[in-house]
């Protein structure tokens, strides 16, 4: 068993969205945590047992039915009244999964059990939660028709917790809560401790040009959940050019929702964490100005503390003028270190560049990011929607007007130099043929909605779930963000 410092710093690094540790990175002792087996009583399944996929503790998991209410139970005891951190190590397939945390028949937590990408790959979900002296019953309860996850295990560890820190002077208002911290340039590791101890609360969190890092999530009265992240800060703090507004310098961390609650916030210099640069268009980068939403303002949402997304996308840019600009790529560049990801993606304003400037463009920045020991991985533009009755056209699918078809140049490219690609086109293109020619409209920007019609740049809606289809793609190559993703 890890000792529980060991425990917290990993576990950080693999919270999910609606889930965390009422814990801070510095602990009191405690006792040593008592297992817990789904397949075994005093635990209870609303489902079977089985042992059909490897990685499981004890003799095997609990498969529960798919429907609401179908829980996943545990009884524990405790020699007094205490604060307890709870660790439920789960396996997921590709469907996120909402549960409710109840503790003695109250509702502590609802939480969200994230795709794990496979049946056999295990990950764990903590929260702090308080028990009574003697039995206590522990209720994983499904709140949708998908179940829960298999259930391997429940570890329980009591006292240790200490309060949160409270809100620092850098923070103001209610409703949002608006903090700036004045820090140079760099990446940070920031804990928020989200919850209030007397009333409920419906949370969410942002950072610099709106770049969502937690969706909004619930907590009960009484129940504070400690979520850790590493920030990157830049300044401008959206497009590296400063279109649309360069920001103030320092952090700038925003609490909304419904009901913002924040019991304590810390802020410190991030110790090497994997870096993920993105270079890319309009659809990619930082928007500072609402509605405009590129995918990479949302893909923190699913990356834990640890790693970090230092987006350095433009609007306007080709393959060629990203190159060349000295705020972009020659900025980017000196900041790569052994490891860290560079994805690249362009083709929207490669209208009219021709198959060999594109590769070459391309090859060069491939080249330059290997020299500073970096990862290159190419993302393939995603899909306009432009429909001929219920396909997308040629030109959506980004054959430009030279003729090129420019993702398929990017595959052939991969192949050749040994690069990863994620499709992007594919995916996107699979993505908006399905919802069809008047619901994919809800992807992009409505008149209506947004008062202003667009069918290249993204909604916040349409932002994110490019974003997931990036994400996917880093799960299919197996790349090394993959192990920080939530």
């Amino acid at each position: 068993m890890r000792s529980l410092r060991q425990r917290v710093a990993l576990l950080c690094a693999a919270a999910l969205a609606g889930g965390g540790l009422v814990i801070s990175s510095t602990v009191a002792s405690a006792a040593a945590a008592t297992r817990y087996e789904a397949e075994t009583a005093p635990a209870a399944c609303d489902g079977i047992i089985e042992s059909n996929h490897s990685g499981y503790s004890g003799a095997g998991f609990c498969n529960g039915d798919n429907e609401i209410g179908a829980a996943a139970q545990f009884t524990v005891s405790a020699p007094e009244a205490d604060t307890a951190t709870i660790t439920i190590r789960y396996a997921n397939g590709t469907t996120a999964r909402p549960a409710d945390l109840i503790v003695n028949g109250a509702t502590a937590l609802s939480m969200s059990f994230e795709p794990t990408g496979a049946w056999n790959n295990w990950t764990t979900k903590t929260a702090a939660v308080r028990l009574n002296s003697g039995s206590n019953t522990i209720r994983l309860n499904p709140t949708s028709t998908t179940g829960l996850p298999n259930v391997d295990h429940l570890d329980v560890e009591l006292g240790g917790a200490q309060p949160p820190p409270g809100w620092p002077s850098q923070c103001t208002r209610t409703s949002p809560i608006v903090c700036h911290f004045d820090v140079a340039p760099g990446n940070y590791e920031v804990t928020a401790w989200i919850g209030d101890r007397d009333t409920a609360g419906n949370t969410s969190m942002s950072v610099e040009a709106r770049r969502r890092i937690l969706p909004a999530v619930n907590t009960a009265a009484g129940t504070i959940t400690a979520h850790t992240f590493t920030i990157n800060v830049r300044q401008p703090e959206g497009q590296p050019t400063g279109q649309g507004g360069t920001g103030k310098s320092g952090l700038d961390i925003t609490f909304a929702g419904s009901a913002p609650k924040l019991s304590g916030l810390t802020v410190r210099a991030a110790n090497n964490p994997l870096v993920v640069y993105l270079a890319g268009d309009s659809t990619t980068c930082d928007q500072m100005l609402a509605p405009w939403t590129g995918w990479g303002q949302l893909m923190p949402t699913h990356v834990s503390a640890g790693a970090v997304v230092a987006n350095y996308g433009d609007s306007g840019e080709s393959s060629g003028s990203f190159l060349r600009n000295s705020a972009l790529f020659p900025t980017l560049k000196p900041l790569i270190k052994t490891n860290d990801l560079v994805l690249i993606q362009f083709g929207h304003n490669d209208k009219s560049t021709s198959a060999s400037a594109f590769r070459g463009n391309l090859t060069s920045m491939i080249n330059q990011v290997r020299e500073r020991g970096g990862n290159p991985v190419l993302v393939t533009p995603p899909v306009r929607r432009h429909f001929d009755g219920n396909r997308l056209t040629p030109t959506a699918q980004h054959v430009n007007g030279a003729g090129v078809n420019l993702p398929a140049e990017m595959h052939r490219l991969g192949d050749q130099l040994n690069v990863p690609v994620i499709d992007l086109t594919a995916k996107s293109k699979a993505l908006v043929e399905s919802m069809g020619p008047n619901d994919s409209a809800r992807l992009y920007l409505r008149q209506a909605e947004d008062g202003y019609k667009d069918n290249t740049h993204f909604s916040e809606y349409g932002a994110g779930r490019m974003a997931d289809l990036v994400v996917e793609g880093v799960r299919e190559h197996n790349l090394s963000l993959v192990s920080y993703l939530r």
